[in-house]
């Protein structure tokens, strides 16, 4: 992970704590029901985990489990977050009140802390939180444990996530309409704004010693968000890194930076720290207003979307879109 001290590290877990690529396999039953002895088999980046279905006692970590399994009703019995990045309180603005103990930490898991919850099933749709297989392995021996699905992906389509915690809990149908429903409001969005069509974006944070850490692949979540809104990462921010990881730009080249939709968080300082940057203040995006600022407590629901944070992402950026 790129970093520069302790205060940009964690800054960029959240940052790379982000989106997605599709499930590598999932097979359930089509009608799930607890006690039957059914099991869900979920192949990831670390091999196939076996779920007995219906859980009782779920650890989550990330906000992409959370929604989806607060979405379908499913209790959480503790949820771990990045302290500082996860909402006001640790609660993200756009997730509704739910059950759950919530653990704010940095770093791997402590895996004696997870145990004392007796889970059931261990759930991390970022790879910030499981970042190896190692960190899998020791989880994996308290209870089946789905990292990541797909290997060098930074986290799960929330798409994908739902879907497999419907086989989980047999709520497969209430899954689809959620998911239905709100890729209804991203092409609702996408129709009301066409002037957005094809117009170019950068993504990325602001670390504190003025340094813009990018998002460069077509496969990033947030860029799926964004392009089904219409917008298109700027070829130019795309050429920045071959194997597509978000990277660092220096200041002395925020000329790269001539999209005409910026979205930025800065990690320290809030909008006024990106005034200065030598030359930000003539960027197209910042000339004409098509510029969004985000925070260390949303950032998040546009670097790792989820079910709830896409609706509230689409409301934060009409104002921009408006303006194209």
């Amino acid at each position: 992970m790129l970093a520069v001290n302790r205060r940009s590290r964690l800054g960029l877990c959240a940052f790379v704590a982000a989106v997605f690529v599709v499930l590598a396999g999932c097979s359930a039953p089509d009608d799930g029901d607890s006690g039957s002895g059914e099991t869900i088999t979920v192949d990831h980046q670390y091999g196939t985990t076996t779920v007995p279905a219906n859980p009782k006692r779920v650890v989550v970590f990330g906000g992409i489990w959370t929604d989806s399994l607060v979405k379908l009703g499913v209790p959480i019995t503790a949820e771990f977050v990045t302290a500082g990045y996860a909402g006001p309180g640790n609660r993200f603005e756009w997730t509704p009140e739910h059950s759950g103990e919530v653990v704010a930490g940095s770093g791997p898991p402590d895996v004696a802390q997870v145990a004392a919850f007796k889970p059931d099933l261990i759930v991390a749709g970022e790879v910030g939180y499981l970042p190896d297989q190692s960190t899998y392995e020791r989880l994996s021996r308290l209870a089946p444990t789905i990292p990541v699905t797909t290997k060098g992906a930074v986290g799960d389509r929330w798409q994908d996530t739902m879907v497999t915690a419907g086989k989980i809990f047999g709520k497969q149908e209430q899954a689809a309409a959620a998911i239905a429903d709100v890729e209804g409001k991203l092409s609702a969005a996408r129709a009301e704004y066409p002037n957005a069509a094809g117009k170019t974006f950068t993504f990325g944070q602001l670390s504190p010693d003025q340094r813009f850490a990018v998002v460069t692949s077509e496969n990033d979540p947030a860029t799926r968000l964004l392009a089904q809104l219409g917008l298109r990462l700027d070829p130019a921010v795309m050429g920045l890194s071959d194997s597509g990881q978000r990277t660092f730009v220096s200041q002395e080249r925020v000329d790269l930076l001539s999209s005409d939709v910026l979205v930025f968080w800065p990690l320290v300082g809030g909008p006024a720290a990106f005034s200065r940057v030598p030359g930000w203040d003539q960027l197209p995006a910042v000339r004409s207003g098509t510029t969004l600022f985000l925070n260390n407590d949303n950032a998040t629901g546009l670097g790792s979307p989820t079910v709830y944070s896409v609706p509230w992402f689409i409301d934060t950026m009409k104002p921009v879109l408006a303006k194209i």
